[in-house]
């Protein structure tokens, strides 16, 4: 391997600027990969080994650069624990070690430099002299790799049974007997933004718009009972949010209204109707929640499927008439 100050000057060239992280990450690389035998991490042992980083903060880049590791290349893992903290995997012999800084190093660092008041400043002085054992905490550790998180082509994709996205690698969850992705079994970080987000317009009939070149068109769907509107977009929405979440008070905030105001939606529903729409268990050690009944999910599905075929007979119709 190329000498500490080399590395780090390329880490630089990576991260945009030197900081302790990078000093740490360049040696906390240096560490890992001599434990686990890798001496060429971007020659001849590129595919022998993964690391495992557990920060977001400017030692990752410098582990990055020294490693060769990307997420593209499914050869960095990241697991979102806040500590500074990496694992180095060699594939090939199974061998595993967890080098994390020391919290005292910090501490130390103004040891080393006591004429520097700027505590920033003696840390990145400080850890590119002291010690491993100062600081560096190194054991020896298991990791158990699934197929999927090989690198390598994909094991497989499935569709989300929930909003219809692809699931890669054996990301998906299965709930209630159906394959769903992440954000829509236990929620994800993103919210979509549209029409129907507003409390005021959710319980709206259906609103699609198909969009060509600068011109779009906009088609609404909803179900009548007795002449009376009854079932659109917006309650769709509401029900669906209440199947993903396993919560009635969960959906409520999804959509943007109140608990109270959901549950009369549903229990109106359910009036109209003749049939329970949701299953409610009691709160206790597992706390409570709610489920969709049967009866319910087949008629979500089929209105899904119609309003699709709304959509596209609207679509194909509309270049028929105004053409490209």
């Amino acid at each position: 391997m190329k000498d500490f100050e080399e590395l780090l000057r390329e880490s630089v060239r990576v991260h945009g600027h030197l900081c302790a992280g990078q000093v740490l990450g360049v040696r906390m690389s240096m560490v890992g990969l001599a434990a686990i035998g890798i001496t060429d991490p971007k020659g001849k042992d590129r595919k022998d080994f993964i690391v495992y980083v557990e920060i977001d903060r400017c030692a990752t880049d410098a582990i990055q650069s020294v490693t060769g590791c990307t997420l593209g290349k499914r050869s960095l893992k990241f697991m979102d624990y806040g500590k500074m903290a990496a694992t180095f995997l060699n594939i090939r012999s199974g061998a595993a070690f967890r080098v994390l800084a020391k919290e005292e190093s910090r501490h130390k660092a103004r040891q080393y430099f006591p004429e520097i008041e700027d505590r920033y400043e003696a840390q990145l002085k400080a850890y590119r002299i002291m010690p491993e054992g100062e600081l560096f905490k190194v054991s020896r550790v298991s990791v158990n790799m699934r197929p999927e998180e090989m690198p390598g082509r994909p094991l497989g994709r499935v569709r989300c049974a929930a909003c219809g996205e692809y699931v890669q690698d054996r990301r998906e969850v299965e709930k209630n007997g159906r394959p769903l992705c992440r954000p829509c079994a236990n929620g994800g970080y993103f919210t979509l933004k549209g029409e129907n987000d507003s409390a005021a317009s959710f319980f709206s009939p259906s609103v699609m718009q198909i969009k060509h070149n600068d011109f779009g068109i906009r088609s609404k769907l909803w179900i009548e009972l007795e002449g009376e509107p009854f079932f659109g977009k917006g309650k769709m929405l509401l029900l669906a949010a209440v199947g993903r979440y396993g919560s009635i008070n969960r959906a409520a905030r999804e959509v943007g209204i109140s608990y109270r105001k959901a549950w009369s939606y549903i229990k109106a529903m359910e009036k109209r109707l003749g049939i329970p729409l949701v299953e409610c268990r009691a709160g206790g050690k597992g706390g409570g929640g709610a489920e969709l009944t049967p009866e319910i999910r087949d008629f979500l599905s089929r209105y899904d499927e119609i309003e699709k075929d709304v959509r596209k007979a609207a679509d194909e119709r509309f270049k028929e008439l105004f053409g490209p």
